[in-house]
């Protein structure tokens, strides 16, 4: 049975991170969105911090020195780092999932390698490159042909593999000490058995990020677009030693998203909320005229819908019995509601919300960004349409 109650200790941890966050994070989150230059402007005094409080190695498993957290408390702890500023948050939870995944599929070699380096480097921070500018979607369903996908190429030479190639839109890697990327080995297969994932140094020579993007949302989530000419990757460094698809972050990435997703929506929610009880009109607090407060019950329920949804999922990823098909139709559910919430509380505060003063703009902006995080709303639900077809035709039901 699936346990909504908090234990003592994600209770302490909720407290945690809230401090943390209304004191290292919200200070600094509207100077960080109006940025115009991403890369200078880097809030890596707030990531330090972070890594002081354990909150850069949450991914980290104890015995490499981590707190070997299930993802019900990464739920909680986004919900509340995430609450003044999804970027800042999003920065450090890319490298719980880049060092949760390095420790399910890396070799134990690889682990001590990298984890062991990653947790004593409070400025060491991961990320993962699989899109390129011609192959973004069909990496994620994938499609089965040799011509279609990762077009990155890594070719065997000797106890090296030589990488060329571009990516883009790849998290984190303006400032990455270390990316796993997604690398063709063998053309004549598809994008799935025909691809290997590497571990990548970024100091690594003819690798460069020739272009840090500029998003209207999670401005400070920085993107890059990355070259790679000739750029020499030792046989050590395949992820998990051998050839072919390691998998992705799975249900970790989809909860995590999700989580960022939920957190934004309620922090609109409550500013909605906080505004419509303090704008007069009509003689009174707009919270009171109908259309308003059926709005807001409208945001309610949906946000309370998708936060129970979340943590179904995160519960299933604990207790390893995730329903694929519930995977993927969290993340499009909660990053679609964060986006609708979003617009409705803009509603809410008429002229108001769209002035660069007030927070409402911005959080219409993050959750736009939202839809097009860990492959897109269409290609999600594409698979959960193949999962349900599948499952009908195999058990002849779909529930579960």
């Amino acid at each position: 049975m699936i346990d909504f109650d908090l234990t003592e200790e994600q209770k302490a941890l909720q407290k945690m991170a809230r401090d943390f966050a209304e004191k290292e994070i919200r200070p600094i989150a509207e100077k960080l969105d109006r940025s115009q230059n991403l890369l200078q402007d880097f809030p890596w005094d707030m990531i330090k911090k972070a890594d002081a409080v354990g909150l850069r190695t949450i991914g980290l498993p104890t015995e490499y020195g981590g707190p070997g957290y299930d993802l019900r408390t990464w739920v909680v702890l986004i919900d509340e780092l995430s609450y003044p500023d999804v970027s800042c948050s999003k920065i450090l939870t890319q490298c719980w999932k880049g060092a949760r995944r390095l420790a399910q599929q890396g070799t134990k070699e690889q682990k001590d390698r990298f984890l062991n380096a990653f947790r004593d480097d409070p400025t060491y921070l991961l990320g993962g490159a699989r899109t390129e500018p011609g192959a973004g979607s069909d990496n994620q369903l994938p499609y089965e042909a040799p011509e279609a996908g990762v077009t990155l190429t890594a070719q065997r030479q000797g106890d090296h593999y030589i990488l060329n190639g571009r990516k883009h839109f790849i998290s984190n890697s303006p400032v990455a000490k270390m990316l796993v990327v997604t690398a063709r080995t063998d053309k004549t297969l598809g994008g799935n058995k025909g691809c290997s994932s590497f571990i990548l140094p970024t100091n690594t020579p003819g690798f460069k990020v020739a272009s840090v993007h500029d998003k209207v949302g999670f401005r400070i989530y920085l993107q890059g677009e990355l070259d790679f000419d000739n750029v020499k990757v030792p046989v050590e460094n395949l992820l998990g030693g051998k050839e072919g698809r390691s998998g992705s972050e799975g249900v970790a990435s989809k909860v995590e998203l999700a989580a960022h997703a939920m957190t934004l929506a309620r922090a609109a929610l409550d500013a909605a909320m906080k505004y419509a009880n303090e704008r007069i009109q009509g003689g009174g607090p707009i919270i009171h005229h109908q259309a308003v407060a059926m709005d807001i019950a409208e945001m309610y329920q949906i946000l309370q819908a998708g936060r129970s949804l979340l943590w179904r999922l995160a519960w299933s990823g604990d207790m390893d019995q995730v329903d694929p098909a519930l995977m993927h139709s969290t993340k499009v559910f909660c990053t679609e509601a964060a986006l609708k919430i979003c617009l409705t509380a803009l509603e809410i505060f008429g002229g108001s919300g769209v002035m660069r003063e007030l927070p409402m703009q911005k959080y219409v902006r993050d959750a736009m960004v939202f839809q097009h995080m860990d492959g897109t709303q269409q290609i999600n639900r594409i698979k959960v349409g193949r999962i349900l077809a599948t499952r009908l035709n195999q058990e002849g039901r779909l529930s579960r």
